[in-house]
């Protein structure tokens, strides 16, 4: 039976997404050590977004604005505990941390140039490494938190909480960061090209994360984010001649076309004011129209329609997509 549900909003669009030659990206990798110096836990590189503030940075050290500086502090935060089982993706205008507990001067000696092998170089280059620590005795109430977010501050950052323009933002699994402990972590940020001109990409089913894709899973997903292929505007301006991890040429085809279908959908069955709108997709392509149309004062005619309409999502999305997405949420996209 169809009820009524409320969820969170979709994130906004994030028009950084560049497709027209040199693109700013980022990636990150942590490991954990004990007091002693043993090793905890490490992951390896993962994808971290590039907001705003960056590129408004870049243009502002471009013309000289004055007191304005690159990269001056390391920010953390705890986020919030629900992010626990369902960690959100940032947004490209985020400005600051959720809830910042700390912050650390990045000094020049812990930025190098890397060269195109990824190795140290004295010498400018379109890549950078970022290396930093934050031990458990550096953060407030007893050194012990559980950090879930991080950001790099530039411009007129100071070591005040949130002041600064953000250059990238990440929202990770919790990490507990106690007594003893020592977090290290490289950033790294490059210029790079992407081989292919492509479109920017607007419209419903842009932000959804590349998960919400049938047929990714964590594996291919895991592959996608190494390389800060996030979500489907992501992965629609993907250069289809790059190699992502495991990822056969032929499935990562399949999955940008999938995008594709997501993006491009039209509903034109149903009236933004419509009971519909609350239901989700997974309702509404499974009710009976003879049984619900009446109660929800929609003809069994349209109803079919809209179910026709939507069934592009069956086709491109995961079920777990379409049990949360609500008609709402297209439609107002």
């Amino acid at each position: 039976m169809i009820t009524n549900r409320t969820y969170p909003e979709t994130a906004l669009a994030d028009p950084a997404n560049d497709r027209h030659g040199p693109w700013l990206t980022g990636r990150y990798c942590d490991h954990l050590t004990d007091a002693q110096g043993r090793l905890l836990w490490q992951h390896g590189w993962r994808a971290n977004r590039i907001v705003q503030g960056c590129h408004m940075l870049l243009t502002a050290l471009l013309k000289r604005e004055v007191g304005v500086s690159g990269i001056l502090y390391w920010a953390i935060g705890e986020g919030v505990p629900g992010w626990d089982a369902r960690t959100p993706s940032p947004d490209y205008t985020d400005s600051r941390l959720t809830r910042e507990v700390a912050r650390k001067a990045i000094p020049g000696e812990q930025i190098s140039y890397l060269d195109e092998t990824g190795e140290p170089t004295d010498r400018p280059s379109t890549q950078l490494d970022i290396h930093c620590t934050f031990r458990g005795e550096d953060l407030p109430l007893d050194g012990a938190r559980s950090l879930r977010e991080f950001g790099l501050f530039g411009g007129d950052a100071t070591d005040g909480a949130d002041s600064g323009w953000m250059i990238d933002r990440v929202i990770h699994p919790r990490i507990d960061l106690g007594l003893g402990m020592t977090l290290t972590r490289h950033i790294r940020l490059s210029f790079a090209t992407n081989g292919l001109r492509q479109e920017a990409f607007s419209g419903f089913g842009v932000t959804l994360p590349v998960m919400a894709i049938d047929g990714i899973g964590e594996i291919f997903a895991r592959d996608l984010n190494n390389e800060n292929i996030q979500n489907l505007a992501d992965l629609m301006g993907l250069n289809p001649l790059r190699t992502i991890g495991s990822i056969p040429p032929g499935k990562l085809r399949e999955f940008r076309a999938k995008a594709g279908l997501v993006a491009h959908l039209a509903i034109d069955a149903v009236e933004p004011e419509s009971p519909l709108t609350n239901e989700t997709i997974s309702e509404i392509l499974r009710a009976q129209p003879e049984q619900v149309a009446a109660s929800i004062e929609v003809s069994p005619e349209r109803l079919v329609a809209l179910q026709e309409q939507l069934a592009i999502l069956q086709v491109a999305l995961d079920e777990a997509q379409l049990q949360h997405l609500t008609l709402g949420d297209i439609i107002t996209s």
